[in-house]
């Protein structure tokens, strides 16, 4: 399969959400399709700990599953974590670099940006292919993805770091901006304690950032649903969750549990096991991983509590 050529939007090409940048970009410089629906970009430091490494792999994931596009920096640590969760649940998620396509940043995540956009996921950058990375694309590359989420989630961030530049940027946007909570010892997290203090709202997994979106009426599609932005602010009515277990019957997901217990929770397995559609899966999937019958095992995928 052939990576899709770069592309650069001008003009009424652009997304509408980077018009709220103090001066947009005139283009961008894209692979893939850039999404439409609901975005979270998932954010924090590159020497990052197992757990929130783990957490931040584990929760983007599951909000893939719920239909969340997820972007992220696409530097080491977090930002990795993040796009590996979401490939883990075969979502979309979005790298938005800080330099040109011929350039990538990390060079050792360059396998990495060539995988998301093979399955469907978007290299985005503000610069042209050739051009390098320098400490001034970063804040640049920082505002862009925070304009082009909804909200923004920081899991693990340093007092001063890249992740903190974001949230910044997601008050003076008037993006979401919602915070792991960190212990006080644990230094990689000192910056996520001040935005806490500065108004941001904390959450504890993936069923927080959903209640949130839906409270705030940026997430109202059902499962599955890729409707455009402007669906989702026309139908508020429609609830993500709420309904959830009313749509997933008891039969269908003991045979979901009992495949994941013989052979994992990659979703093909899952599929050819129980016979169900892939979204059917998906949906089981989170509404068992929502109520507690499935947990992350630590790698991106899900288990048992017991296993």
């Amino acid at each position: 399969m052939l990576v899709p050529p770069e592309e650069k939007l001008t003009g009424r090409q652009l997304p509408v959400r980077i018009q709220d940048l103090p001066v947009p970009p005139e283009a961008l410089y894209v692979r893939g399709e850039l999404p439409r629906g609901p975005a979270v970009a998932v954010v924090g430091t590159r020497s990052c700990s197992r757990e929130s490494r783990d957490f931040a792999r584990a929760l983007a994931h599951d909000l893939s599953l719920a239909g969340v596009t997820v972007l992220s920096g696409g530097a080491e640590g977090i930002d990795t974590a993040a796009h590996r969760g979401a490939l883990d649940a075969r979502g979309r998620t979005v790298v938005v670099a800080p330099s040109g396509f011929s350039r990538p940043f990390p060079a050792e995540n360059a396998a990495l940006f060539q995988e998301i956009v093979l399955n469907g996921g978007v290299h985005v950058s503000l610069v042209s292919s050739e051009v390098p990375a320098n400490r001034g694309s970063f804040f640049a590359r920082n505002a862009l993805l925070v304009a082009l989420s909804h909200a923004v989630i920081v899991v693990e961030a340093g007092y001063r770091s890249g992740a903190r530049n974001a949230a910044s940027q997601a008050r003076r946007l008037g993006r979401l901006l919602l915070v792991v909570p960190q212990a006080p010892w644990n230094w990689r997290g000192l910056g996520c304690i001040e935005e806490l203090k500065q108004g941001a709202r904390p959450i504890k997994d993936a069923r927080d950032v959903l209640r949130i979106l839906r409270t705030e009426r940026l997430h109202p599609l059902p499962f599955g649903s890729h409707a455009e932005d402007d669906a989702v602010d026309s139908q508020p009515q429609i609830t993500l969750v709420s309904n959830l277990d009313g749509e997933v019957s008891v039969a269908d997901s003991q045979r979901v549990l009992a495949a994941v217990r013989e052979q994992g929770s990659a979703l093909d397995q899952l599929c050819a096991a129980t016979g169900l559609a892939v979204a059917d899966v998906q949906r089981i999937l989170l509404s068992l991983r929502l109520r507690g019958a499935l947990i992350g095992d630590g790698r991106g995928g899900l288990r048992l509590p017991s296993s």
